[in-house]
């Protein structure tokens, strides 16, 4: 079930496919274009894959609803990446030229916009208690972005910090779209706030292997190893290994100054003598399975089997 987790919504993530590429159509033959690139260029689909399985765990019928929903939650983190990329000057995403390289950065941030405002589009007629959340998603990414700058090359960073911030920039979109999946099923209140226990979860454990992986580095991974690194930003890896007794020191050094390629390969060096990378995937494991014991209430169905194949999968990838 963990590497088949999403056999049991196979053709509602075609469907999903089919109305995000519906929704993000324009008329600009060069606007198209670009939605395109980004869409097509092999995310994972966490967030409609859980606002879907959510909705058919609580006992949801009516899985086009879903579909068009966790499609919407699909654009809105396609288009949060394009302006990411913007922000930290990024070179690739999942292995190709980032938006604003390949075309230009004007054009990058009007694309950005347009795929937002299709997005909230999508989830126009999710009820008043889910869209509250999505508002406090799309509030806290800002925010935390603005938090993870403000940690970046600071030596006193502590581990409470780091899980702020990634309750903020990945957690809580991941939340948000379970949370509506289930919202739209069900109301049973009991079966939500599982849903969302679980969701918060997984999204916090995505962010650290997501950390992990710019350390171990891997083919797959579409991006250029250590550029949490590079650009000082403040990854559980890194809190871990600064408190190495015999690494830590000369790892602080690097981490509080502008580092350079060679600096990045000396921390990744570092990082890998240590403990840390260990304790960073115990870290996920246990977050994960917290997610997965948030589950109980919810009745058996091979939904849920799903939804704690997705919890297996997340802290088992490399990519």
């Amino acid at each position: 079930m963990v590497d088949r987790w999403a056999d049991a919504i196979d053709s509602e993530f075609s469907k999903v496919e089919e109305v995000i590429l519906d929704a993000l159509s324009s008329d600009n033959e060069e606007l198209d274009e670009m939605c395109k690139y980004v869409i097509q260029s092999g995310g994972k689909r966490v967030r409609p894959a859980v606002c879907i399985l959510s909705y058919l765990a609580c006992g949801g019928k009516d899985v086009d609803r879903a579909v068009k929903v966790g499609a919407g939650f699909e654009i809105l983190h396609s288009a949060s990446l394009v302006h990411d990329d913007i922000d930290d000057n990024g070179m690739l995403r999942r292995g190709r030229l980032t938006l604003h390289k390949k075309y230009t950065l004007t054009k990058a941030l009007v694309a950005g916009d347009f795929m937002l405002v299709r997005g909230y589009r999508c989830l126009s007629s999710l009820p008043e208690e889910p869209m509250d959340i999505v508002i406090k998603a799309a509030g806290m990414m800002v925010e935390s972005e603005f938090v993870q700058k403000d940690f970046e090359h600071d030596l006193d960073v502590t581990i409470d910090d780091y899980m702020g911030i990634i309750k903020g920039k990945t957690a809580m979109l991941i939340t948000a779209s379970a949370a509506s999946g289930a919202y739209i099923a069900t109301d049973d209140q009991d079966c939500i706030d599982s849903i969302v226990e679980y969701s918060s979860g997984i999204g916090i454990a995505f962010q650290i292997i997501d950390d992990i992986l710019d350390v171990i580095g891997t083919d797959g991974t579409g991006k250029k190893v250590g550029i949490d690194l590079l650009e000082g930003k403040p990854t559980l890896p890194i809190i871990y290994a600064m408190e190495d007794p015999v690494y830590g020191k000369e790892l602080r050094e690097i981490h509080s100054r502008s580092a350079t390629d060679a600096d990045v390969a000396r921390a990744l060096e570092l990082i890998r003598m240590t403990d840390s990378l260990d304790k960073c995937y115990k870290k996920a494991e246990d977050v994960a399975q917290g997610a997965i014991d948030a589950l109980a209430p919810l009745p058996d169905s091979i939904y849920k089997e799903s939804l704690i194949g997705l919890a297996k999968y997340i802290v088992r990838r490399d990519r």
